[in-house]
């Protein structure tokens, strides 16, 4: 993960973080999304996404997200570390696993920098 995708995936999990200490949980788990469109191909940035949607599942009762998490965590961590993982998706459990999602343009910048680096 290069500087500039770096700062990106931290900057949304701190402004999530930031609201979810708010109580402000729709707001932050839109951070932890575009945290994992930007982390989801790194083993433990994609991990802490799921484990923060799985906070917000536990502080708002939805028990759909809460067992949609216990079922990415595991499998985040296995898609990343085998670089099998849907381009795109948001990651919660109001998605499908598998779906391919469209990158926001303000996102996809730092993904493109990121792979002329490496």
């Amino acid at each position: 993960m290069n500087s500039r995708l770096k700062k990106a995936f931290k900057d949304e999990m701190s402004l999530g973080r930031r609201l979810f200490f708010k109580g402000q949980y729709e707001q932050a788990f839109t951070h932890f999304e575009r945290a994992h469109v930007l982390g989801q191909f790194y083993v433990l940035p994609h991990v802490r996404t799921h484990i923060w949607m799985f906070f917000i599942g536990l502080r708002t009762g939805n028990f759909k997200e809460i067992k949609g998490q216990l079922i990415r965590i595991p499998l985040g961590m296995i898609g990343s570390a085998l670089g099998k993982v849907p381009k795109g998706n948001t990651g919660g459990a109001n998605i499908e696993l598998s779906k391919t999602m469209p990158i926001p343009d303000d996102l996809q910048q730092y993904l493109n920098d990121n792979q002329k680096s490496e």
